[in-house]
């Protein structure tokens, strides 16, 4: 049984993104998945990123018809916890624009600690629906500044300019109650970013017959496909995720995996990197682990998880940059936002009702053509 309570000169963060593949996760499957790569030291906070959390219906009414998904999740979080730390972690807060989602969990000693809990969504789909998004939450931990982005971008090997535009979208249209950005106001505060980004490791998809390694194969076998990673070329030469940065990628590609027996490749897509987790430097911020859990087979992709210790004690010199965003917030955000949302409301109705009719395809593709020409 590990220790039971946090450091007090630290905080101790625990990041992890999962495309649920709009299947419900099996608690126990997850929670034996969790529980081996939670550190010795119970982190201050559990931050999940859910993506495809639930079918489209299910997701854009919200409510109690995601409920069930939000709680299996809840409660593999809540067995894991338990089995490493005989302690139950508290659910902080959830949130979803759609189909993706950010879930905080808290450990119950630093619950006290935590205040100023806001939240802000954009959709990045269709009109801009939550079919694709991102959901942030930014909250003060002992006094320090926490800002952690759920993402879910745009699909496909050859969308890559559309993936940058998606960033592009989220840094305009995440705000918060208060008016801000997600790029901390001050040197003391942390930004995370994390989620399926759906960066790809070529720029179309494989030609049939192409032979991939093995899933477990070594990081050599790889190295091909690490360098053709489209999120760290064009992350570095300014097109995207600016003033972000990774630690090392050291595990096999996380997407795209047969949900079956085998839990092999799929042929038709390049193996890639899509689950990612991205932070802004500062001397405050150490990565202690950044790994996959290829043993979870709940998904077409696999998880990843980070490990952060943020250092509280130190003097404001000692914090990161501060970061200009390089776009200002979108004219008619919020109306925007509204707009859709309403979309999406009468999009997932409308597809509940019809979802046992044989005229579901087609009426699903005449209201998503249409809400998109009449919201243009």
């Amino acid at each position: 049984m590990h220790s039971r309570s946090p450091q007090q000169q630290q905080l101790i963060l625990y990041l992890l993104t999962l495309n649920c593949a709009r299947l419900p996760q099996p608690p126990e499957q997850l929670s034996q998945a969790l529980s081996p790569t939670l550190p010795a030291t119970p982190p201050n906070l559990l931050v999940l990123s859910l993506q495809e959390l639930a079918p489209i219906a299910e997701s854009f009414l919200g409510g109690t018809h995601i409920t069930p998904y939000i709680a299996s999740i809840t409660d593999a979080v809540h067995a894991a916890t338990a089995a490493a730390y005989d302690i139950r972690y508290e659910l902080l807060g959830f949130h979803n624009i759609g189909l993706t989602a950010v879930m905080v969990f808290v450990h119950p000693l630093s619950a006290e600690d935590v205040c100023g809990l806001q939240w802000a969504g954009v959709g990045l789909g269709v009109a801009a629906m939550g079919n694709k998004g991102a959901v942030a939450v930014r909250l003060r931990l002992a006094g320090i500044p926490i800002t952690a982005v759920a993402a879910h971008l745009a699909p496909d090997e050859f969308r890559v300019e559309r993936r940058d535009k998606d960033w592009e979208m989220l840094v305009r249209g995440l705000v918060f109650d208060d008016g801000t950005q997600i790029y901390p106001s001050t040197k003391q505060g942390h930004l995370f970013l994390f989620g399926d980004l759906n960066y790809r490791t070529a720029d179309s998809r494989p030609e049939a017959g192409t032979v991939f390694p093995a899933p477990d194969a070594p990081m050599e076998a790889w190295r091909e496909r690490l360098d053709g990673d489209q999120l760290q070329r064009r992350r570095q030469a300014g097109m995207t995720f600016h003033a972000l940065d990774e630690a090392p990628i050291t595990f096999p590609p996380t997407y795209k995996y047969r949900v079956d027996a085998e839990n092999g490749f799929e042929v038709k897509r390049w193996p890639s990197w899509t689950d990612r987790v991205l932070f802004l430097p500062s001397p405050a911020l150490k990565v202690e682990r950044y790994d996959s859990i290829p043993s979870y087979r709940g998904s077409d992709h696999k998880p990843v998880f980070a490990l952060f210790r943020i250092r509280c004690d130190g003097a404001e010199e000692d914090g990161g940059a501060v970061v200009r965003p390089s776009w200002e917030i979108s004219e008619g955000w919020k109306a925007r936002h509204d707009l859709a949302r309403n979309g999406e409301f009468w999009l997932g109705a409308t597809t509940m009702a019809l979802k046992n009719s044989g005229w579901f395809p087609l009426v699903l593709v005449v209201v998503f053509v249409g809400y998109y020409a009449w919201w243009r």
